[in-house]
């Protein structure tokens, strides 16, 4: 498989595609790894900001549909930068997260 068919798995199934991508599959690239780190930061961040908003009594007004719609844009930013393969596979504020908490494993 292609290393830009593994980074949109990685982005298409979430946090267990990029879990599959960065701990399963061998001989992965720099940049696979990095879209992998990136979508399981990102697929974690809007299931646990989904369910610390489920547990609160507040109920605000399309709140649930707007993080909805955030995370698909996400995924779908992510889904681009990974076929373009020249292109930088950070995201802005996901990917500095993302080499913090899985640093060591990009790096090898």
């Amino acid at each position: 498989m292609s290393e830009k068919g593994k980074s949109i798995i990685a982005w298409v199934f979430g946090w267990i595609g990029g879990l599959i991508v960065l701990f399963a599959l061998k001989d992965n690239s720099r940049n696979t790894k990095i879209h992998a780190a990136q979508s399981i930061v990102f697929s974690v961040a809007y299931f646990v900001i989904s369910l610390i908003y489920n547990l609160i009594p507040i109920w605000i007004p399309f709140f649930s549909s707007a993080l909805s719609i955030i995370y698909l844009v996400g995924v779908i930013m992510g889904i681009v930068k990974a076929a373009k393969e020249d292109e930088n596979p950070e995201l802005p504020v996901i990917g500095g997260l993302a080499k913090s908490i899985f640093g060591k494993k990009i790096e090898e």
